[in-house]
């Protein structure tokens, strides 16, 4: 056999492998194992003791985290330790991935996607019956982890974006939908005479208290229970954060109109979101994030500049500047449709 085609069997074969690794990343991350080992070694038998973990499915699973850089074993596989990458899934490490990888999502619903691909609908309600927002909604436990999961990515994704952009010295920024606070934290920090007013549901309230409490901006800022199909408080600056992605094109438009009727003609408008190109294949991470929204929310999906600006368009809004932040992020500042 040719060695171009072996190639390329052995670049499918490691895919394969790569997805029980994944598996395995979100298992041990679930079991909290990679906060136990911490930054010493450990005799895997006490540490299957400690996790209440079966020691030889243990040990046979950090053999392959560790051919994937993930974990150092001794060579008898008697002890185990974390490589600087594997203690990135430790909880109190600055650059922390624990939730996103212990999160209930992608991992869970994947090979349900052969019936989203017969009809479109959300691999989500193809296994579990229900949509991922009510899934959620039933299990509170996988609900906080979600929210820290996004509090994570914000960091990686969000939060570069805030220095880049010019925010009112003394105005009001709402963050609609923003969960426990980490985005507009941040602004606040950015703009010391600012205030804001954070907008989300109920139960997220009170971990969003305490997390403004600690980064100390909970005196400039207000907490308010809302709904995204409700129009906001009035603010200077309206800040929705990787939240339109999540739902369908009817949805999107009735967020926007929503935030729209919250403010008043000098309002700005300002959406966290990738934008994928219109003019050209979009990248290898671009396909996977809309294929993640694919599989768990009804209609959700990573969209074009042109399918924005129409979107805002619909909601009330003109389509101002697009301001590019990291890779897989971007700002698109809006302003308000003149009235007739």
């Amino acid at each position: 056999m040719a060695a171009e085609p072996l190639r390329d069997v052995a670049a499918l074969l490691d895919v394969y492998r790569q997805g029980l690794v994944f598996h395995s990343l979100c298992a041990v991350s679930r079991l909290s194992i990679p906060d136990r080992m911490g930054d010493d070694r450990h005799d895997i038998a006490r540490l299957a003791e400690e996790t209440g973990t079966d020691e030889d499915a243990l040990r046979r699973m950090l053999v392959l985290l560790a051919g994937s850089g993930f974990v150092d074993l001794d060579a008898k596989l008697v002890s185990a330790a974390l490589t600087e990458r594997g203690k990135v899934l430790r909880r109190r490490h600055p650059m922390s991935l624990w939730a996103t990888f212990a999160t209930f999502g992608i991992p869970d619903v994947g090979h349900a996607l052969s019936g989203t691909l017969k009809d479109g609908a959300p691999a989500t309600r193809h296994a579990l019956g229900v949509d991922f927002w009510e899934h959620l909604t039933k299990h509170p436990d996988q609900q906080q982890i979600f929210g820290q999961a996004m509090a994570e990515q914000a960091r990686l994704l969000t939060l570069p974006c805030v220095p880049l952009l010019d925010w009112p010295a003394d105005g009001t920024v709402a963050d609609i939908g923003g969960g426990i606070g980490v985005l507009l934290a941040d602004i606040l920090d950015e703009v010391p005479d600012a205030q804001g007013i954070l907008v989300d549901q109920p139960d997220v309230l009170d971990r969003a208290r305490a997390h403004l409490a600690e980064q100390g901006v909970d005196d400039r800022c207000t907490v308010r229970t809302g709904d995204l199909f409700v129009p906001p408080p009035r603010a200077d600056v309206y800040v929705l954060s990787r939240v339109l992605h999540d739902w369908d094109d009817d949805s999107v438009a009735a967020i926007l109109d929503a935030v729209r009727r919250g403010g008043d003609d000098t309002a700005v408008l300002r959406i966290f979101e990738d934008v994928l190109p219109d003019d050209a294949v979009p990248s290898a991470i671009q396909g996977w994030a809309d294929v993640a929204m694919l599989a768990l929310y009804h209609r959700a999906k990573e969209r074009t500049l042109p399918e924005y600006r129409q979107l805002l368009e619909r909601g009330g809004w003109r389509l101002e500047r697009v301001v590019q932040g990291p890779p897989g992020m971007c700002v698109i500042e809006a302003r308000p449709l003149a009235t007739s």
